[in-house]
C-alpha cells in the first residue's frame, strides 16, 4: 500500500520546519537534525515542554549546549542551547494559531 502525503507547511526558518501531513494528519517539526512527528495532542505538550524548559537538566558540555532532555529510548538524549530552544519555540508559535484551527476543525468534523 502506497501512502501519499500532501504535506503543508505552517512554519519555516533556516534552522527547520513544521507542518502537518493533510493525509494523515502527522505534524512533522524538524529542526536541525531532529524530526519529531507529533499528533495535535502531542505537539501542544511538546510546545509546553520546549517553551518552559520542561523535564530538561543543566549539563556543561564545552559546545554550548547547556540543557539536556532525556528521550524515551535509553541512552539517547537531546541537547540545546539556549539559543536553540529560542529558534525552536520560535518555529513552534508561529504554527501554533493554525494548529489549533486545525485542533478546532477536527473537533467540529467528530460533533457533526
Amino acid at each position: 500500500m502506497e501512502h501519499t502525503h500532501r504535506f503543508r507547511t505552517f512554519a519555516e526558518n533556516e534552522f527547520g520546519y513544521l507542518g502537518m501531513c493533510a493525509s494523515c494528519r502527522t505534524i512533522n517539526v524538524a529542526f536541525q537534525n531532529s524530526l519529531f512527528c507529533l499528533t495535535l495532542d502531542q505537539f501542544e505538550a511538546f510546545a509546553e515542554m520546549m517553551h518552559n524548559r520542561l523535564s530538561m537538566r543543566p549539563i556543561n558540555t564545552p559546545h554550548g549546549k547547556e540543557l539536556m532532555l532525556a528521550t524515551p529510548m535509553p541512552n539517547y538524549f537531546l541537547l540545546f542551547s539556549d539559543e536553540d530552544l529560542t529558534r525552536l519555540c520560535a518555529l513552534l508559535s508561529e504554527a501554533a494559531p493554525i494548529l489549533e484551527a486545525e485542533r478546532i476543525l477536527t473537533v467540529s468534523h467528530r460533533l457533526n
